[in-house]
């Protein structure tokens, strides 16, 4: 009995252990100041963005935010962004920007989901659904999350329906480990 628990207990210790060896934390800053951070499961592709020296910036422009990006190890085309816009206080002010930048990510969108909800003790405001990337259909999953009542972050995936649902407990975690960075 004793030899049984001996190896029960041996058996939870490396499980714990391989489970915490299998996540990287990153922390977002720009310009200096941290915002938040998160954990990524280390067999992902991180590019954690650059930085313009806002000294470098045309009069009137500021730079972008820092981008960072996750894919999994595997090639597929399942992408993970997420970042802080300078100057956006709240959740109205988010859909301006995004609505300001122009990218054109996917055609032909269909929003399936829109709802208020709290991760972390932070607000957060989720907007679901489909488009099409060169006649491929894709599925998104966005968040606004309120990380300061100065901030919101803007965390977005797209890829292919069937990859989002291999993946969707890594995204889910990934969005979940979302903690503000107090100054």
């Amino acid at each position: 009995m004793l030899k049984r628990s001996l190896v029960l207990g041996l058996l939870m210790i490396l499980i714990t252990c391989t489970s915490a060896l299998a996540q990287v934390s990153i922390t977002n800053s720009t310009q200096g100041k941290k915002y938040f951070s998160m954990t990524i499961p280390d067999n992902w592709r991180v590019n954690v963005g650059f930085e313009i020296d806002p000294a470098l910036m045309p009069d009137n422009e500021r730079p972008m935010a820092r981008l960072i990006t996750a894919m999994p190890d595997d090639n597929t085309p399942l992408w993970f962004g997420m970042w802080v816009p300078a100057d956006v206080k709240n959740f109205a002010e988010a859909k301006e920007y995004m609505d300001s930048l122009g990218i054109e990510l996917l055609t032909d969108v269909v929003v399936t989901e829109r709802r208020h909800d709290r991760l972390n003790t932070m607000q957060v405001y989720y907007v679901s659904g489909n488009g099409k990337k060169d006649d491929e259909l894709m599925e998104f999953h966005g968040g606004f999350v309120q990380i300061s009542g100065e901030n919101v972050a803007i965390a977005i995936y797209i890829g292919p329906h069937d990859l989002a649902k291999q993946h969707k407990d890594e995204l889910k975690r990934m969005f979940q480990s979302l903690q503000p960075v107090n100054p």
